[in-house]
């Protein structure tokens, strides 16, 4: 029986399809790698996988997110009382009375009655005390975290964030993610480093943090290499009362009611919670 005869051109046709077709077959999975090696690289790059791993150390931070109670969290989530009503002011601990239009998410929880004494609309309250609870829903493992390496008391670290950055939408925060108002004071700083804003109706240079993971080590580091904040390492660990007046003291803040706020913000919203071993 006579042999098919293929044409020069048919037989380049059929070749170059199995080309085709092996080439598809290396092409996929290396395909699939590199998405792989995406997600990955996005993951490794976010706030979340900054709150579990100590990037400052060579291990990972065991159960940073397991010693945070349960209860707080969800109580800090569910209960959105607004601030003026009488069941929600009995629960309240701690009240500091502001000046008429003073602004920011953070009166609410600092003084429970501002709305109520000036009007304010309670819708507008009682968002403003979600995006509070919600800042501390989100930073808490951090906080705690850094409490385990470095023994700042989570509330302190959580208050502080909360009032400096306004529960996250301060300018600061959002644009250079320093959420502690700490200031750039090098004269030498590489381009970028740092960045001008208007501070107590001047301007001042404050640091620009990659994410705010960073800008809670940042913080952690600042008071714990500090001289002017040694004493408050002395103090018990679940003090915050003593830590706040000792933030005050050394003149963390020229606020003359920082302590007072720091404390509120711990009492009304639970956040001494988190120091539990």
């Amino acid at each position: 029986m006579a042999q098919p005869r293929y044409t020069h051109t048919a037989m380049y046709s059929r070749k170059a399809r199995a080309t085709r077709e092996n080439d598809n077959l290396m092409h996929e999975p290396l395909l699939w790698r590199c998405l792989l090696l995406a997600a990955l690289t996005y993951l490794v790059w976010s706030e979340k996988i900054a709150i579990v791993l100590d990037f400052g150390s060579d291990r990972p931070i065991e159960r940073a997110s397991a010693h945070t109670p349960r209860s707080v969290r969800t109580s800090l989530l569910s209960d959105m009382t607004p601030v003026g009503s009488a069941a929600k002011s009995a629960r309240l601990k701690s009240s500091v009375e502001l000046p008429a239009g003073s602004k920011g998410h953070i009166t609410y929880v600092v003084d429970p009655g501002f709305a109520e004494r000036n009007g304010t609309d309670k819708h507008l309250a009682q968002e403003s005390i979600a995006l509070c609870r919600e800042y501390v829903q989100r930073f808490a493992p951090v906080a705690v975290a850094e409490m385990e390496k470095y023994g700042i008391p989570a509330s302190i670290i959580l208050a502080q964030g909360l009032l400096e950055s306004n529960a996250g939408a301060s300018k600061l925060a959002r644009t250079i993610s320093n959420h502690f108002g700490i200031k750039c004071f090098s004269n030498k700083c590489k381009n970028g480093h740092c960045a001008n804003y208007t501070d107590n109706s001047h301007k001042d240079f404050f640091v620009r943090y990659g994410n705010a993971w960073a800008s809670y080590r940042a913080h952690s580091l600042l008071l714990k290499s500090n001289r002017r904040y040694s004493s408050l390492f002395e103090l018990a660990p679940k003090d915050y009362k003593g830590w706040a007046r000792g933030l005050e003291r050394a003149g963390y803040a020229t606020d003359k009611q920082y302590a007072e706020k720091v404390i509120a913000l711990v009492q009304n919203l639970g956040l001494h919670q988190y120091d539990e071993p």
